[in-house]
């Protein structure tokens, strides 16, 4: 089981359709990310939107997070300049952590800080054929952090291009952004060799710039018929501001550079036996390292956060915990995580397909902020996943999904999920689906072995200020029903895709406060723990339009919209003005989010794009949340204009403006400072 590498990406890249304008609408497209088998959209038992090479093109994106506000159901915010999130159906904080981030099917989910890093990824939007995302639970297919969600993320094949491409931007907050690509063959190898460099000064008021530099290798080797070998390999180093935006005082937010350095490699190996089967192994390892600039004991003394003590008794207390530095912000550590996988896929007869496998993943982290233990420095942790999923063509009108995982982790133990699903095609362009999973999501490393404190004894015995502690935790639950249509309209070049749903969250972890029982042992008495203390419904609609004229000149319309009500509360625990603190959780996710895609062709070589992006009101559980203070909901505009002019007979120049909030409409995204304005931007991109 455990012998090399879940090619979550079930296929040979170079064996997948690319999924252009007209092939989404002659032929239905065939997705994976669902079960690991490949189906037609109409046949798969979730909701999924695919964003094609025509939307990243038409929708201007800078950056890769801002192409999933095309997705229904989807939100995306910048916690500062340089930290992005993007969670499904709301419900989060500045770390959004119940979605499953793949690229190739490669994970990218951080346990150290239970979310995904987006600038340490080591690819750009340039980078991307195409995005399948699962919308609601793919826990049976992908694990644990596919609560809600999955995202896969799958990048141009080598086989499919050749050639050098380079592309600069450079624009609002001092952006200077260059990136190039180089495809080729050797011998019997298609790579391609991929770098870049990506800067900008970040906002006006808190100045918190970035800069990330970044080279990766992909390649296919085809030694016969039946094999097929993949590989990624990639680095990636910089830095990008960090602080407490939610602070107005600029020295209270302590603005610092949080320094990165990542890197991947990744090896598929598949095995064609026969046209009804295939094994394929994986080994997959990431690697990332994050360090904050440190505040010395003069510094702590004169901004006051010393607690009266001197100078001098700061760096004995810091010399007993830190080493004589105390860091300026708390993303800060390194982790390593390796996983073997096995993926076996079989159709035994012209109705059924089949596909086993199992992983083994094993993560370690340490941190001197997050994870404070005086007998080690690394925290280590295994998950042992083992999951099947089945497709029954049982007539011509029905087919059936189920598919289950048994994940077990070193923490929690063991939890079974599943999913079944239906789908009826009313005719062979629409079809009903209606999908019941019941899921567990494992706490990751951080949640479970989260320990931070000061200890003062080398002051005063016995006396320690206690920030955060460990605790036991069971997996959270969700058990969600859909129901969904899906209708096409290849003679218009059109589809409508709805989804309904209803997810039901229980034994959810945020953290809380508690009350030490010995408090004449610490400073203040309180502290942080992580508890299974929340439950919450998600229970609305969202659908996705989409329209692409047939004509020379093509244009598309694209309108997603998301109705979702949250209805929960959230136990903060211990307070001294109130013990409890009960919180609803009503407002924690917007009631309604929507984005429009415009786009025209006027000629072959050019193009024109507009982008309307809604959100409502969100109090998120970390942020801005004040409505009296103008942050009740925006709407942003952005704009794209381009057009292609060919050189000679193999080189083109193509020359892009984007505007993003073109109305200049300022708001306020995420915290009260974190202000978002017209943005304007200059691409210019050589092919040869």
């Amino acid at each position: 089981m455990f012998a090399t590498a879940l090619n979550v990406y079930a296929q040979d890249q170079s064996e997948l359709p690319d999924f252009t304008e007209e092939d989404i609408f002659i032929d239905i497209p065939q997705v994976i990310s669902a079960t690991h088998l490949s189906q037609k959209l109409t046949e798969a038992p979730a909701a999924i939107t695919i964003i094609d090479q025509d939307m990243i093109e038409a929708s201007g994106a800078i950056n890769i997070p801002d192409l999933f506000r095309l997705v229904p159901g989807m939100q995306v915010f910048h916690v500062n300049t340089n930290k992005m999130g993007v969670t499904y159906h709301g419900m989060t904080d500045d770390f959004p952590s119940r979605m499953e981030v793949m690229i190739n099917g490669r994970s990218i989910y951080i346990p150290l800080l239970s979310t995904v890093v987006w600038e340490t990824v080591g690819i750009t939007v340039d980078d991307i054929d195409h995005i399948e995302v699962v919308r609601g639970s793919n826990v049976p297919t992908h694990g644990s952090n596919a609560f809600l969600g999955a995202i896969n993320i799958i990048t141009k094949s080598p086989v499919a291009e050749s050639g050098t491409a380079v592309r600069t931007t450079t624009g609002a907050l001092g952006t200077k952004n260059i990136t190039a690509r180089h495809s080729d063959t050797l011998a019997n190898i298609n790579y391609t060799l991929s770098a870049g460099s990506e800067e900008n000064d970040g906002s006006d008021y808190y100045k918190d710039g970035a800069h990330n530099k970044f080279i990766t290798l992909s390649g296919s080797l085809t030694p016969n018929l039946s094999d097929t070998i993949h590989f990624d390999i990639g680095v990636t180093k910089g830095y990008a501001y960090r602080g407490d935006s939610d602070k107005t005082d600029l020295i209270d937010a302590e603005f610092s550079p949080r320094e990165h350095l990542s890197s991947f490699q990744d090896i598929r190996w598949s095995h064609v036996f026969d046209d009804q089967s295939e094994l394929q192994l994986r080994y997959n390892h990431n690697y990332l390292k994050l360090d904050t600039e440190n505040r010395t004991a003069e510094e702590l003394v004169a901004n006051g956060d010393a607690g009266g003590l001197s100078v001098a008794q700061v760096e004995l207390v810091l010399a007993a915990n830190y080493g004589s530095i105390a860091p300026k912000d708390t993303e800060r550590g390194t982790v390593q995580t390796h996983e073997l996988g096995a993926l076996y896929t079989a159709s035994p007869s012209e109705h059924l397909d089949a596909v086993i496998g199992s992983n083994l993943i094993h993560e370690r982290v340490k941190s001197n902020v997050l994870l404070q233990y005086p007998d080690k420095d690394w925290i280590h942790g295994n998950r042992w996943q083992l999951f099947g999923n089945v497709q029954y063509q049982a007539t011509d009108k029905i087919t059936l999904n189920a598919g289950a995982m048994f994940e077990e982790s070193t923490y929690v133990g063991g939890a079974t999920s599943y999913r079944t699903a239906l789908n009826y095609a009313l005719t062979e362009t629409s079809t009903i689906r209606t999908a019941f999973s019941h899921a567990h999501r494992m706490p990751s490393l951080l949640e479970t072995n989260r320990r931070a404190l000061i200890d003062y004894s080398i002051l005063i015995p016995n006396t320690v200020d206690l920030l955060n502690l460990p605790s036991h935790l069971d997996s959270e639950e969700i058990n969600s029903f859909e129901l969904g249509f899906f209708r096409l309209w290849p003679e218009h070049n059109s589809h409508f895709d709805l989804r309904l749903f209803y997810e039901d969250i229980n034994s959810a972890t945020i953290r809380s406060t508690k009350i030490d029982p010995a408090p004449e042992d610490t400073v203040d008495g309180d502290y942080d723990v992580g508890q299974n203390n929340s439950e919450w419904t998600n229970q609305g609609a969202e659908f996705q339009f989409k329209y692409t004229s047939p004509s020379a000149h093509k244009s598309t319309v694209l309108f997603n919209y998301s109705y979702n009500q949250t209805r929960g509360i959230w136990n903060r625990g211990s307070y001294p003005e109130a013990d409890p603190r009960i919180v609803p959780l009503n407002p924690v996710s917007p009631l309604h989010t929507a984005s429009l895609l415009l786009s025209t062709k006027p000629t072959e070589s050019s193009l024109l794009s507009l982008s309307q992006y809604y959100m409502d009101h969100a109090e998120w559980i970390e942020g801005f949340s004040d409505k009296n203070s103008g942050r009740t909901n925006y709407t942003r505009t952005d704009m794209k204009v381009s057009n292609t002019f060919q050189l000679d007979m193999n080189t083109e120049l193509e020359v892009s403006v984007i505007v993003q909030n073109l109305f200049d409409k300022e708001y306020a995204e995420f915290y009260s400072n974190n202000i978002f304005e017209r943005r304007a931007y200059l691409q210019m991109g050589l092919t040869f």
